[in-house]
C-alpha cells in the first residue's frame, strides 16, 4: 500500500504547482466597493453623465460637483489630484501631473482648477460629495482645455501584508472657452536614435500647437538610405492617433528587426487627418558601434531564450517521467 500511494506522489507536487500559479489572481483580488458619479451642471455641452464637458465665457468662476459612492463596509480615505491632458507615446489621449508639456500652452487645467479638500474620508455605505472650483480669467483664448479629476483609495498597510493595491478613476474634464477652434496645425521637431540592448528605435518629437483635439490622425513612415529617395528599406505606419490640445507627442518608431546597416539615412513621414496634411524629413546615422552592439544585444537575448528552452525541456521530461511511473506502477 504504501508503494501505491507514494505513486501519486507527482501528481500531487504538479497538482499543488498548479495551484500556486493560480493564487496571484485570486488571492490579492480585491473589490474596490466604491465609485464616482459626476453632478452635471447646466452648461454641458454634450449628454454625457459620465464626465465634464462645459462651455464657458473668458471669465470663468464655476464649481463642479462630484459624489464619491461607497457601498463596502469599511470607511475609505479618497486622495484627489487634478491632472492635465497629455498624449501618450501610442498616440492617446491620458491625463498626468509630471508629463513633458508644450512651452507655448498657455493654460493647464491645474492652473485654473482647485480641489477645496485634498483628502476625503467617505464613512462605510454613504456617500461625499466633493468640489472643483474653476477661476481664472483667459485673455486672448478662444479652444480647449482638457485635463481631469483623479480620485484614488489612499493605501493602507496591514501587518504582515505590506501597502494594499488601490483603484484610481480619472474623470475628464474638458472646457470650451468661448468658441470651438478650428484650426489644426502638426509640427515635428526632430528625432532622436535610442540604442538600448536589445532594442533600437527613432525617438520622435511632435508638437500641437493649437488648443484643440487632433483626431483619427495617421503617421507613415518611409526610411531610405540617404541619396537613394527611391529604394525605400523600411515601412510603418501609426493610425487612429488622438493628440491633446497644446501638447507634445513622443512616439518610437522601433528599428530592432530592421536590419538597418551601418550608414545615413532619411525617415520620411507623412502625417494626415481630415485637416492636416503635412510631410517631413530628418536625416539620421547608425554608426558602426551603434550597430555592434545591437547585435551583440540580440546574441545575448538569443543566449537567454536557449536557457529558458533547456528549461522548459527539463521540467516537461520529469512531468512525463512521473506520469510514465505512475502508469508503470498501476500496471504493475
Amino acid at each position: 500500500m504504501k508503494v501505491k500511494s507514494l505513486s501519486y506522489y507527482p501528481l500531487f507536487l504538479l497538482a499543488s504547482l498548479l495551484l500556486l500559479l493560480m493564487l496571484p489572481n485570486t488571492a490579492f483580488a480585491q473589490e474596490t466597493a466604491y465609485y464616482l458619479k459626476p453632478l452635471i451642471p447646466e452648461n454641458q455641452i454634450e449628454n454625457t453623465e459620465d464626465y465634464f464637458n462645459i462651455a464657458t465665457s473668458s471669465s470663468i468662476d464655476q464649481t463642479l460637483e462630484l459624489l464619491v459612492v461607497n457601498e463596502s463596509t469599511e470607511e475609505k480615505v479618497i486622495t484627489v489630484t487634478i491632472l492635465d491632458g497629455m498624449t501618450t507615446k501610442d498616440g492617446a489621449i491620458s491625463y498626468a501631473i509630471d508629463h513633458k508639456y508644450d512651452e507655448d500652452q498657455q493654460y493647464k487645467l491645474s492652473q485654473i482648477a482647485k480641489v477645496k479638500q485634498q483628502e476625503i474620508t467617505v464613512e462605510a455605505n454613504s456617500t461625499q460629495q466633493m468640489s472643483i472650483a474653476l477661476n481664472a480669467e483667459l485673455k486672448n483664448f478662444d479652444g480647449t482645455i482638457l485635463g481631469a479629476v483623479n480620485v484614488s483609495e489612499k493605501a493602507t498597510e496591514q501587518p504582515n501584508e505590506g501597502l494594499n493595491n488601490t483603484f484610481a478613476y480619472n474623470v475628464p474634464i474638458k472646457i470650451r472657452v468661448n468658441k470651438e477652434n478650428d484650426k489644426s496645425q502638426m509640427n515635428y521637431k526632430g528625432l532622436t536614435l535610442v540604442n538600448k540592448k536589445p532594442e533600437r528605435f527613432l525617438n520622435l518629437s511632435f508638437q500641437n500647437p493649437m488648443p484643440n483635439i487632433i483626431r483619427d490622425l495617421t503617421l507613415s513612415f518611409e526610411i531610405y538610405k540617404k541619396g537613394q529617395p527611391t529604394k525605400v528599406l523600411f515601412k510603418n505606419s501609426m493610425a487612429n492617433i488622438e493628440v491633446a490640445p497644446n501638447s507634445l507627442f513622443s512616439p518610437e518608431l522601433s528599428l530592432t528587426n530592421s536590419k538597418l546597416k551601418a550608414g545615413d539615412y532619411v525617415l520620411k513621414t507623412s502625417g494626415k487627418s481630415e485637416k492636416i496634411n503635412e510631410v517631413w524629413e530628418s536625416d539620421f546615422t547608425i554608426s558602426r558601434s551603434d550597430s555592434r552592439s545591437l547585435d551583440e544585444g540580440l546574441e545575448v537575448l538569443a543566449e537567454d531564450n536557449k536557457i529558458w528552452i533547456i528549461i522548459a525541456g527539463i521540467a516537461a521530461l520529469l512531468i512525463l517521467g512521473g506520469s510514465g511511473y505512475v502508469f508503470y506502477k498501476r500496471k504493475k
